[in-house]
């Protein structure tokens, strides 16, 4: 008995240290891709109204178990990413295919996320070619962390969570109406369908766990116990989602049918609003781009840039 339980690095400190750094490293891999526009927020929760609530707590709950699944077999296979998890526990054949889907994955992710930076440094940007500099910043952002290992992985999810907490809870309190439209009044075929609810919480959780899967396999060795480590998750998970609920479902039903619902909620704020809005959500972006390029196969480019850095010093 003894024997077994050293696996998980023999102690509480460091193992727990590990815990938060994969459950922050989780976060800031899903900050830019599940939560900082608000459209995720109203495709998969508020949309549903009260049933929304109900598929929060199902969605962390599931984000959670699988994390845990990913955490574990990455430490019982002694993987230290994704792509060789797939390999080690499928085979040759099937994990390269698993392999080759989660990279293209993480690939649309990664551009999806170089965009959403792009438009950010267009509308924020004073100078000719905003959008370029913007993606070109996150992308240098991102590269940074990976050249460094993605130890600065779980300081970026810490500060998403702190971040995202506060502004979607100040969102939410703020009593003052939301008085710009940009379209009309939005019918909710789906409030209150608790199957619904259901499906689409299964849904976010899979993809969210798809995209911090990678960095979860990578950060959570040297002690960390799985069941622990998905708790801490999906809490954290569960509380960002609580709070972005309360803060969409604050605008009424016609803000549901807008693009960028939390620009609309923020506008109340006047160019602060603006400004935090578009720091938060570059801020996401940054830090999904870096989870998702790190969660990318060791390919030829990332042995190059470890040579480069080498060189350089």
């Amino acid at each position: 008995m003894t024997g077994a339980r050293t696996g998980y690095a023999g102690t509480t400190g460091e193992g727990r240290r590990t815990e938060a750094r994969t459950a922050l490293a989780a976060v800031a891999a899903v900050s830019g891709a599940g939560m900082a526009s608000g459209r995720e927020q109203v495709l998969f929760f508020a949309q549903l109204g009260w049933a929304g609530w109900i598929g929060i707590l199902l969605a962390a709950a599931l984000y959670a178990a699988l994390l845990g699944a990913i955490c574990g077999q990455a430490r019982r296979l002694g993987a230290d990413n994704l792509p060789g998890l797939y390999w080690k526990r499928l085979g040759p054949a099937a994990g390269a295919v698993a392999a080759a889907m989660h990279a293209i994955l993480m690939m649309m992710i990664a551009v999806m996320m170089l965009c959403s930076a792009a438009r950010i440094g267009a509308l924020t940007l004073p100078f000719r070619h905003g959008a370029l500099w913007g993606a070109v910043l996150a992308l240098s952002i991102a590269l940074l962390v990976n050249l460094n290992g993605l130890r600065a992985l779980p300081w970026m999810g810490l500060l998403a969570a702190a971040l995202g907490a506060a502004f979607y809870l100040g969102l939410a309190v703020d009593p003052r109406p939301v008085r710009i439209w940009l379209r009309g009044e939005t019918a909710l075929a789906l409030r209150g369908n608790l199957p619904a609810a259901v499906a689409l919480a299964a849904l976010y959780a899979a993809l969210n766990a798809a995209v911090a899967g990678g960095a979860v396999a990578r950060l959570s060795g040297g002690g960390a116990k799985p069941v622990r480590a998905a708790m801490l998750s999906g809490a954290l998970l569960c509380a960002l989602l609580l709070c972005a609920n309360a803060a969409i479902l604050r605008g009424g039903d016609r803000l549901l049918g807008q693009a960028m619902p939390t620009v609309i909620l923020a506008a109340r704020w006047g160019k602060a609003g603006f400004w935090l809005c578009a720091g938060f959500s570059f801020f996401c972006a940054s830090a999904t781009l870096s989870a998702a390029l790190g969660s990318l196969p060791r390919t030829a480019v990332r042995r190059r840039l470890r040579t480069a850095r080498g060189n350089d010093c």
